[in-house]
């Protein structure tokens, strides 16, 4: 009983073999491909559940043991049930829906699994594969300049493991030098495939993806868009055609919550598309390009005049993209901010209802205002003062509300971030009898000085009231910039009491320490921005303007079989040049080496030792020996380094140095 718990005897049982059985034991090789799977997995540390990591990490730190020990291979009757559990494990932690994530957990789960049954060579580069395979999976998150640098140090690196595996003695530098080389060579193929290979619109595998990063959804609730204040993702990117507009007017729309239930905000209703403007002043030109956030509204600034191709703009003057945002998307817009959005619709009188009950201290002040016979805009006035007024107070912390949460927030904690004033002033509004609807979206954003574009950040997100006034249709009205107009002229820090700001931000964003981060990060983003424009935005539309200025149509037919053709014909032109250029490459070494070997013959004939025509280097070089012993080991030497030279694999310029030293010396 007492070897139950010693180490020898379960290693005895996991890697028994039967007599007859030769034994197959982990090659040390294994530990190179180990770290090339390990550098091609770690960018997915923050999308891979945590089990898939541990699984990943115990295995391979098991196979990186068992290596150095050049233990057995595991058994089949222990790899088939740890198959079964991880493959099953990774479809049950996504509901076995086939989303992006799911495919690269279990391709995780199989890069953990497949060295475990190493044995061969041929094992060996499956498992090199899979690490190619997982360092393109990485474009499923990211495609920005940072995580192109990752993944080509990452091919490389895989690389030279594969170089590794086919000759194991060697320095790692020569190894690397021969990778480096290998990928600059593809690099022309790349860029041929690249620009001229047609080009296929959609997702080609069908692979439905889960990495949108927007905040917002369909509904909206106290604390849902305060915990937005701490990421500092980007939303988007606006490139202004002129001036960009001032803070005050950068109100970029998104959605529109119409339904109040007492505590939660839903947009509701099912709209019906818009008609324009009735009155539109002051045009902005911008172009926005948005990050994927995998749903379907795009922002747009108050108010939008135009509608991009492939979306809607609703009655509610937002716009809706006809399919989920799930890559990134650029569109050129024009909006106003002097508009009159016209009478009051049928359908708007959604905007005067409250459920029945609600908030009850709430209801009787706003009826209060309206009994005193004051006209809309006088209403709205007085609320706007009654925040003003009566220490209400902007933070990222609010105290949790009751039941009547609109109740508790005006008369007892009076603390909240954006989406408590707009959904507190909205419910005045209402209660007063006046048609009123919260908007989110995003509020402000930063020049980018380096790149002259605005980039609005996801804590930049917001939310505001509309009321309806006769004359001139639904106006913006926005509470929280009678409480903290800093928030609205400057950024969302501004707005903070100085003990949030070391919890608000996770840099320093003052002084010479934040002034470096600060530059550095516009700097990395402008990087990023041109990178998107020229690059990763490259369509099929661009692919069509290229096509054409060489010579070949689109409209017709033929034009893909026209353009695999060119790419195809481009490719074979790169590989003869790369076939003509080693070929000329050995023929000038070839040529070096006989000039070198001349050398020493004539050398030799100058002492009375010519060689016959018919004397080969072996042969003249025994001859030499005998009549000349007390320099046996230099034409020993010469010898050996011309027949490897002139007759071997060539291409050592080491070795065509000593051949040129040693009939030197001689």
């Amino acid at each position: 009983m007492k070897h139950f718990f010693q180490r020898d005897f379960w290693e005895r049982m996991i890697f028994r073999k039967k007599k007859s059985e030769k034994t197959a034991t982990y090659d040390p090789k294994l530990r190179a491909v180990i770290i090339a799977l390990i550098v091609a997995t770690a960018p997915h540390v923050n999308n891979l559940k945590l089990w898939v990591i541990i699984w990943c990490l115990l295995i391979w730190g098991f196979i990186w043991y068992a290596s150095g020990k050049r233990k057995a291979v595991l058994p089949r009757y222990v790899m088939v049930p740890g198959a079964i559990a991880g493959f099953g494990g990774a479809l049950l932690s996504f509901g076995g829906a086939l989303y992006t994530d799911t495919y690269v957990a279990l391709l995780s789960v199989m890069a953990g699994l497949k060295p475990l049954e190493a044995k061969s060579y041929r094992d060996h580069m499956l498992c090199v594969f899979l690490a190619y395979f997982m360092v393109i999976t990485n474009l499923f998150y990211s495609d920005e300049v940072g995580m192109t640098l990752y993944m080509f140090a990452s091919v490389l690196l895989t690389t030279v493991v594969l170089i590794h595996l086919q000759h194991p003695a060697g320095l790692f530098r020569q190894k690397s030098r021969v990778a480096a080389v290998i990928m600059l060579q593809a690099i022309p193929v790349m860029l041929i495939l690249f620009f001229l290979f047609p080009r296929i619109q959609g997702n080609v595998l069908g692979i439905a993806r889960r990495t949108g990063r927007s905040g917002f959804s369909d509904t909206m609730s106290p604390g849902r868009l305060s915990s937005l204040a701490r990421n500092n993702d980007i939303a988007f990117r606006v490139s202004f055609d002129g001036p960009a507009p001032r803070g005050g007017l950068l109100y970029w729309r998104g959605i529109v919550f119409l339904h109040f239930d007492g505590s939660r905000w839903s947009k509701g209703i099912r709209l019906p598309s818009a008609s324009f403007l009735k009155k539109a002043e002051n045009p902005v030109n911008y172009t926005i390009t948005l990050e994927p956030h995998n749903d379907r509204w795009l922002f747009a600034l108050d108010m939008p005049g135009t509608v991009p191709s492939g979306s809607r703009l609703m009655r509610d003057y937002t716009l809706l993209a006809r399919r989920p945002v799930s890559e990134r998307k650029m569109y050129k817009m024009t909006s106003y901010t002097l508009y009159d959005t016209g009478a009051l619709d049928k359908w708007e009188d959604a905007a005067r209802k409250l459920p029945r009950g609600s908030n009850p201290r709430a209801a009787a002040l706003a009826e209060k205002w309206s009994a005193a016979g004051a006209e809309a805009e006088e209403i709205v006035n007085t609320a706007l003062r009654y925040f003003r007024e009566n220490e209400f107070y902007y933070t990222l912390e609010p105290p949790l509300l009751g039941r009547h949460a609109v109740d508790d927030f005006l008369f007892e904690t009076r603390r909240g971030y954006c989406e408590h004033y707009a959904s507190a002033f909205v419910f005045l509004m209402r209660a007063a009898g006046i048609p009123a609807r919260v908007v989110g979206g995003y509020q402000g954003g930063e020049m980018n000085p380096y790149g002259e574009y605005m980039i609005v950040r996801q804590s930049h997100a917001h939310a505001w009231a509309e009321v309806w006034i006769s004359g001139k249709g639904w106006t913006r009205a926005d509470p929280t910039a009678s409480v903290a107009p800093a928030r609205i002229e400057g950024t969302p820090a501004d707005a903070l009491a100085p003990e949030e700001l070391f919890s608000f931000f996770s840099f320093p964003q003052s002084g010479w320490i934040g002034g470096i981060f600060r530059n550095f990060g516009f700097g990395w983003d402008m990087i990023n921005t041109y990178w998107n424009l020229w690059i990763m935005t490259y369509s099929l539309e661009d692919q069509t303007g290229l096509l054409a200025r060489l010579g070949i149509r689109t409209d017709s037919r033929n034009w893909p079989v026209q353009s695999a053709l060119l790419a195809l014909g481009l490719i074979v032109f790169c590989l003869f040049l790369f076939t003509f250029r080693m070929w000329r490459k050995t023929s000038r070494e070839k040529d070096r080496v006989r000039e070198i070997y001349e050398r020493f013959c004539r050398k030799m004939e100058s002492k009375g030792f010519a060689r016959k025509p018919a004397q080969g280097p072996a042969d003249y070089a025994d001859r030499l020996i005998a009549a000349i012993p007390e320099q046996k080991e230099d034409i020993a030497r010469i010898r050996d380094l011309y027949i490897r030279l002139r007759y071997g694999q060539g291409g050592d310029k080491n070795a065509l140095r000593e051949l040129a030293a040693q009939v030197r010396r001689l």
